[in-house]
């Protein structure tokens, strides 16, 4: 007894140690996800003084060439688009940025992760008129543009964006109506004052892939040796330390959840298995536990020799109620075991039809093969909701209890249908007679009186051409 308490409370020390060791872990997580946080927002603030490099690599441009599509104003320069909507009077020339130039040098600084910069001039909320600069000049974005305000198509969102120019918003809701690229956004708003009142001046789109994510990511994957995730508020996978990682996550239960500041994109860190959470401790308190169970298990093993003792005279006893051809239970069972009463109870006795034939034709190893195969088929039938019999001779009683009439007619009937499938005999045709009545049975007295009426209609089935079912 004082080995299996000392088992016991080594069982409990382990746990005790690997929660420990849990949170511990989780502690190490958390410090580690407010690292890649503060990564992060540098990152962008690196992003951000590239937008004011731009401004500084502006160049006045003469508006010349242009074509008019209905509501556009557009002009190709270098394979850069800028586009013109919904605006009565030109400047003489305007301020454009070399978006190919600014695209090549952010790529050089985040991973190659740039995949298109989109940046809108708004010059009014209430007309939508707005100067649109692209990096790729598309004719597509002119048809899209006839009728489609970008800013507002871009916000399926009512969230607010950010008033202070140092900040930024990340969203997933942003979608190229033209490419139908599934990209993320970055946008940094700026804003300027127009009699008293806070107007948008322009935003600027940065759509990234996946790799934006990868540096970061990988150094918390390094740090934890847990994989990580990012996803949008879809639950799309935007990037994942595992490259086997679908494309979204149905459930979070797997991961430890964390906000991506500032954006509504979240940071998933895997859960730890139980091996990742065992040390050097642990593994000591494992090889004593097993040494011990070992022991135990020793001293346990002559009293798992008596029982097994015990257990032969059961099996002895059980078969002692079987009837050694058939497996069936025999008339012992009836006297010993059958409990009642027995309310909706369907009662089968039926006769291998013609068995002395078979045993004078065939032989009695034949005959009994075929006591055998029938009484397979009457356990198909009979498994988990009757108690079969072999009543003697080629005689075989079923009952059913807590059943139907309909029920009990349909096991007569599938019986019926495989000892007639039965083909054991070269060039014979195997069938039963059955005779069926379904009461409430209240005692033996009852039950001997019921096999009687059932024998009655077995006898009308045999007597009425055989190979039939005489019920109720």
């Amino acid at each position: 007894m004082i080995f299996r308490f000392f088992y016991f409370c080594l069982i409990i020390l382990f746990f005790i140690s690997t929660f420990i060791n849990k949170n511990n872990l989780f502690n190490n997580i958390n410090s580690s996800v407010e690292y890649f946080n503060i990564r992060f927002n540098k990152d962008i603030q690196t992003l951000k003084k590239e937008i004011d490099f731009l401004y500084a690599t502006k160049q006045s441009l003469p508006f010349t060439n242009y074509k008019i599509d209905e509501n556009i104003v557009y002009f190709d320069i270098n394979g850069s688009g800028v586009y013109f909507k919904n605006i009565s009077s030109y400047p003489n020339q305007f301020d454009f940025y070399n978006l190919k130039e600014a695209k090549d040098n952010l790529n050089s600084k985040f991973n190659n992760s740039l995949l298109y910069i989109v940046y809108n001039n708004i010059k009014s909320f209430d007309n939508k008129k707005e100067i649109v600069y692209s990096n790729k000049f598309s004719k597509a974005w002119i048809n899209k543009l006839k009728n489609v305000s970008l800013t507002s198509n871009s916000f399926k969102s009512k969230r607010s964006i950010s008033r202070d120019n140092t900040e930024f918003s990340l969203y997933n809701l942003y979608t190229d109506q033209i490419y139908k690229k599934k990209m993320f956004t970055i946008i940094f708003p700026e804003y300027d004052y127009f009699n008293n009142s806070q107007r948008l001046r322009a935003l600027w789109y940065f759509d990234f892939n996946g790799n934006f994510f990868a540096k970061n990511a990988n150094l918390l994957k390094d740090t934890l040796h847990l994989n990580v995730s990012i996803i949008d508020s879809e639950h799309r996978v935007v990037y994942s330390t595992n490259k086997s990682e679908v494309n979204s996550i149905s459930t979070l239960d797997n991961f430890y959840v964390f906000p991506l500041e500032k954006t509504n994109y979240k940071i998933l860190v895997e859960k730890e298995n139980i091996l990742q959470l065992i040390k050097i401790k642990e593994v000591f308190l494992i090889v004593f536990i097993l040494f011990l169970i070992f022991y135990i298990n020793k001293k346990d093993k002559l009293k798992k020799e008596l029982s097994s003792l015990k257990m032969i005279n059961k099996i002895k006893s059980e078969l002692l109620l079987r009837e050694p051809l058939t497996s069936l239970y025999n008339r012992y069972f009836l006297q010993e075991e059958m409990v009642f009463p027995i309310n909706n109870c369907g009662i089968v006795l039926l006769d291998i039809d013609h068995f002395k034939n078979i045993n004078d034709t065939f032989g009695h190893d034949k005959g009994d093969h075929v006591l055998k195969a029938v009484s397979n088929c009457i356990k198909l039938v009979s498994i988990g909701s009757a108690d079969a019999f072999r009543w003697g001779g080629e005689e075989f009683l079923i009952i059913f209890k807590d059943t139907d009439k309909e029920n009990v007619l349909n096991k007569v009937n599938t019986l019926q249908k495989l000892i007639k499938d039965l083909n054991i005999l070269d060039n014979y045709k195997i069938t039963a007679s059955f005779g069926v009545i379904f009461t409430d049975i209240k005692d033996k007295s009852s039950f001997y009186s019921a096999v009687s009426k059932a024998d009655k209609n077995l006898y009308t089935a045999k007597k009425t051409g055989r190979d039939k079912v005489v019920a109720f």
